[in-house]
């Protein structure tokens, strides 16, 4: 690393596993970590300010000026932490890639172009995994509380969880040229290793920072809510009907949450998932936080 390089860390999700969470923390408190040394740029300003992470970055820059906006981005910290999920791919990835075994199969095609954007600076890749079942649930949610509708059968055919492996997008990552460390942890361990997430982020012991967990940003839907989406969709309305069904059916012990998979396939996911992670711990270049 040269005198002159600056270190960029990449939160790249994934969707799903707290993110909007840790970005809020993160946004909340970005001027003590410039008293750490890094500078902070999230989704907020990356989407209002220049629309897309490659904008931002100046992609269709000269190297010179795409060295002086990194440069400014970094505000004269030696560190540049970048919080944006989008960046390894959308939902529609997930509902409408050709191999949907694969999470996020655009993704290294473009961390790869990022790495070589950012070169020569050094790239860290800090992102949370989720077990495969709940992740899809949690998505498919998402998907009904922005008003993208569609039933929970066209959503998951041909789905297996099973067959998810986070490690056939995480391994590869840690391989690209200018990718110097992978730290994944757990979604299932978010609350629990948090301060651990932000001492990665920041590359130091950061600030004392609590995590004000008891807050759930994205709440779930439940089984009735789900249910009058598609009532209601059948009967011609649109629109966010996610958040209505969620506000008129919030989940509580009458209204238990949306759980569609078997119950047999999820303890396969389980099972499934702990292995990979045991994969991902024994991976070089990377560091799983537990």
């Amino acid at each position: 690393m040269h005198d002159t390089d600056i270190e960029i860390i990449l939160h790249a999700g994934a969707h799903k596993t707290a993110s909007t969470h840790l970005q809020n923390r993160l946004l909340e408190n970005e001027n003590l970590f410039a008293k750490a040394g890094c500078s902070y740029l999230g989704p907020e300003r990356i989407r209002d300010e220049f629309g897309t992470l490659w904008k931002a970055l100046g992609r269709s820059h000269t190297p010179l000026q795409q060295k002086s906006k990194l440069a400014d981005l970094a505000a004269g910290q030696p560190r540049l932490l970048i919080s944006e999920e989008n960046i390894i791919g959308g939902f529609k990835d997930l509902m409408n890639g050709p191999n949907r075994a694969m999470i996020y199969p655009k993704a290294l095609e473009r961390l790869t172009r990022l790495a070589l954007l950012v070169a020569p600076n050094p790239l860290h890749i800090a992102m949370a995994v989720r077990e495969p079942c709940s992740y899809y649930v949690s998505v498919y949610n998402q998907l009904l509380l922005s008003g993208r509708f569609q039933t929970w059968e066209r959503f998951s055919k041909g789905l297996d969880p099973t067959a998810v492996k986070w490690s056939d997008i995480l391994r590869p990552m840690a391989e690209i040229p200018g990718v110097v460390e992978v730290s994944i942890w757990r979604y299932e361990d978010y609350h629990r290793v948090f301060p651990q997430v932000l001492n990665t982020l920041l590359g130091r012991p950061p600030p004392d920072i609590p995590p004000q967990l008891e807050k759930r940003l994205h709440a779930g839907l439940s089984e009735r809510a789900v249910q009058a989406c598609c009532t209601w969709h059948a009967a011609g309305y649109g629109g966010r009907l996610g958040a209505v069904a969620r506000e008129d059916f919030p989940i509580s012990e009458a209204n238990p949450k949306f759980a569609p998979w078997p119950e047999e396939l999820v303890q396969d996911s389980w099972a499934a998932y702990g292995k990979d992670i045991d994969t991902l711990r024994q991976a070089r270049g990377i560091t799983v936080l537990e």
